[in-house]
């Protein structure tokens, strides 16, 4: 099998770090625009199949180029280029996978199902934690439910140990982490689609230790396309995102402040983008210096099993991983991407054309691979007269 690799950050190094532990794999392409990035990247990766190339993935002939030949392109890249890499990748007749993060890119992206069809590929954009995994996850509990009343995806990106006041650091990109900040969120209430905005709807909600009491918000583009693909089928669907407690009234501060704008103000002279002065010292204040990081998820999902109301719970948690020192962020993002482009590569998922994880992703066997890479997924029932305290494990 034969991948590349678009984007040579975390999770790019992240996503061939477990591309290359496949025995089946023949070579990973490792591609960013600067050739020192790209070889700082390759050199932790300590493998004669990984290779190397340095191109403006911004160029869609360059790209289609490089791509082909490939059995998948794994997209690692800010989401801004999504669009143009599934274009490429289609056009080379190249399978495709990316961690998504903006629905409209997404919804763009699946707009390619029938060239992608006739090409004889797969296409399946949001594939990392949440979008990604989450989505997956949500299915699987759809499948195994007669009736679904409510899903609550709740998931976040922790510091194993907290600092005051934002208690956080940055564990992906800036523009990722704004995206989610600003605009608004798709849910679905009484089977329908509609919109809340980002920031709003805090509840709190506790996980175990280390993460403790915790809170959560609507963001945006967390559920991806659930809300489209589950209309009608589920009556209540949304997804927040944790963080530890005062962290958006934070960044609700800021926000009425004007440091979200993009359109730039002078000041003693000169245009500043505030969105661009606060990325700069977001990068230089909040950046991760060798902390632990956790991630966690839970995913409750109420309904009726076999005529027994009740509700069918998803929980995982991560932590930083010493001995290869890939964050939890990391694993959790990266590695399913890794594992559904396996999957396509050979032959597990043989639909062609261009979908969403929910439609194209066995939950088991994603499931199952996690497990193997030491990342479990808890799967427990709980009838309705039950306290949450026992359940059926799965």
């Amino acid at each position: 099998m034969k991948f590349i690799v678009l984007g040579a950050g975390m999770q790019g190094v992240a996503c061939a770090y477990d591309l290359l532990r496949n025995p089946a794999t023949e070579k990973v392409i490792l591609v960013d625009r600067e050739r020192e990035i790209v070889e700082r990247a390759a050199s932790r990766l300590v493998s004669d199949k990984i290779q190397t190339q340095a191109v403006d993935c911004e160029d869609s002939e360059s790209l289609a180029d490089i791509i082909a030949g490939c059995d998948v392109a794994v997209s690692a890249l800010p989401y801004r280029f999504n669009l143009g890499a599934a274009q490429a990748a289609v056009a080379a007749g190249v399978s495709f996978v990316d961690m998504g993060g903006n629905i409209e890119t997404v919804l763009s992206e699946l707009r390619l199902h029938t060239e992608a069809a006739d090409k004889n590929v797969t296409v399946i954009p949001d594939c990392g934690l949440a979008p990604g995994l989450a989505n997956i996850l949500v299915a699987d509990a759809v499948a195994e439910l007669d009736e679904v009343n409510d899903v609550k995806v709740r998931v976040g990106g922790l510091p194993a140990e907290p600092r005051p006041p934002w208690n956080y650091f940055l564990v992906f990109s800036f523009e990722g982490l704004f995206n989610e900040y600003t605009g608004t969120e798709a849910v679905l209430r009484d089977w329908n689609r509609t919109e809340v905005p980002a920031l709003t709807g805090d509840e709190q909600i506790s996980f175990p230790d280390p993460a403790g009491v915790c809170e959560a918000a609507f963001t945006s583009g967390g559920s991806s396309t659930l809300p489209w693909t589950f209309a009608g089928r589920i009556r209540n669907l949304d997804y927040k995102t944790v963080r530890y407690p005062g962290h958006y009234d934070l960044l609700r501060a800021i926000e009425a402040l004007g440091l979200f704008d993009t359109e730039t103000v002078e000041i003693e002279g000169a245009r500043i983008s505030p969105r661009a002065m606060l990325k700069k010292l977001f990068c230089e204040r909040l950046a991760r210096r060798d902390e632990a990081d956790l991630v966690v998820l839970r995913i409750v999902s109420s309904g009726v099993r076999n005529r027994r109301p009740g509700r069918l719970v998803h929980e995982m948690m991560d932590i930083l991983d010493e001995e290869t020192g890939l964050t939890a962020m990391m694993r959790t993002t990266a590695y399913p991407v890794s594992i559904i482009a396996q999957m396509i590569a050979d032959g597990r998922i043989a639909a062609k054309g261009a979908m969403p994880p929910e439609k194209a992703v066995p939950p088991a066997k994603l499931i199952a691979e996690l497990e193997r890479r030491g990342i479990f997924v808890r799967r427990t029932w709980h009838d309705e007269i039950e306290d949450g305290s026992g359940g059926e494990t799965k």
